[in-house]
């Protein structure tokens, strides 16, 4: 190992006591070369092992760190096998004190010793011991796998749990699209990353056209099937990166992150004709030969600008949009 090697062990070292030390964990030999390898991550099993005690707030103390050393440590022999022999050694050894007795018995005492058969019996009764210890070591390591394994289940729980629950705070419920929320925070991280990066980032804001006379007309469960509609096609409209969103009520928004005002208006256009030409499955008899069209304001975000500005600036396009005839794109 070089003097650099040398250094960088000794830098793990002290960063594993004073890891022990914050973790309340006492400075043994055993205990420092467990922690050792869970604070560099050399055990991955170890590492995950740990984590889950701590995550549950178990205490970190000797009988744990002893359980987790005879597991990650020792050689690759299980205690139910060690367990087994040892229960067979003294099995062989209570056969051989029986011949013994029976041959003290037999020859009367001659050449037989008191002392040999008290020396036997007393290791006979370490071997009862040693198993008995190897059962209760078996039986708590039984219990820590347990532990452990249905801490982890219960993480594992948790974090679909966490993960579903983060799905539906971002999630348009009518549409399966990003809500207002997800919007509000993507455009936020797109802009600060087109800022730094100098690229392009434009924004679409779309609004159904004569949407209030859709549900007038026809009522809210066609008006509901006009949103989802347009929130499918928006969604095949766009590429992986891009972030479709519905800002709220009939109206959409889709941030295209490395795109010029130039594209984003054809992306728009593309938007708009895709919706004039593919049929509207109506719930309704009535509905079914309603087109359904949009208007498209467009903005490029300008580095430097406030997010109420440029969304204020895409608004700005879709409402000249409208005023000027509808099933159009107008750029800011």
């Amino acid at each position: 190992m070089n003097l650099n090697g040398v250094e960088e062990v000794g830098i793990q070292a002290e960063a594993a006591m004073a890891s022990m030390q914050a973790h309340g964990v006492r400075p043994t030999p055993s205990n420092f070369s467990v922690w050792y390898a869970y604070h560099t991550g050399q055990n991955s099993d170890l590492t995950r092992t740990i984590d889950v005690l701590l995550s549950n707030h178990c205490p970190i103390d000797d009988q744990a760190l002893d359980q987790l050393h005879g597991t990650f440590f020792k050689p690759p022999v299980s205690e139910r096998a060690l367990c087994e022999k040892t229960i067979r050694a003294r099995d062989t050894l209570k056969t051989v004190l029986n011949l013994v007795e029976k041959a003290r018995s037999d020859a009367d005492g001659n050449d037989i010793s008191a002392q040999f058969l008290a020396n036997v019996q007393s290791l006979a009764d370490l071997i009862d011991s040693l198993v008995e210890e190897t059962s209760r070591f078996v039986g708590r390591s039984e219990r820590l796998g347990l532990d452990l394994r249905q801490s982890s289940d219960k993480i594992d729980a948790l974090e679909r749990t966490l993960d579903d629950l983060r799905r539906e705070a971002t999630t348009d419920g009518l549409t399966g699209i990003a809500n207002r929320r997800y919007f509000d925070v993507t455009l936020q991280t797109m802009c600060g990353d087109a800022m730094n990066s100098g690229d392009d980032l434009s924004l679409l804001l779309i609004d159904i056209d004569h949407f209030k006379k859709v549900n007038d007309t026809w009522g809210h469960a066609t008006g509901d099937a006009v949103i989802q509609f347009v929130a499918t096609t928006l969604a095949q409209s766009v590429r992986g990166q891009d972030c479709v969103a519905r800002y709220g009520g009939e109206e959409f928004a889709v941030i295209l992150p490395t795109t010029s005002i130039d594209a984003a208006m054809h992306v728009g256009d593309n938007i708009r004709t895709a919706l004039s030409r593919r049929p509207f499955a109506a719930p309704t008899v009535e509905a079914t030969a309603h087109t359904v069209t949009v208007s498209i304001g467009v903005a490029c975000y300008d580095p430097g600008e406030s997010l109420a500005q440029l969304v204020q600036r895409a608004d700005a396009a879709l409402y000249q949009a409208k005023k000027t005839g509808r099933d159009r794109v107008v750029a800011a």
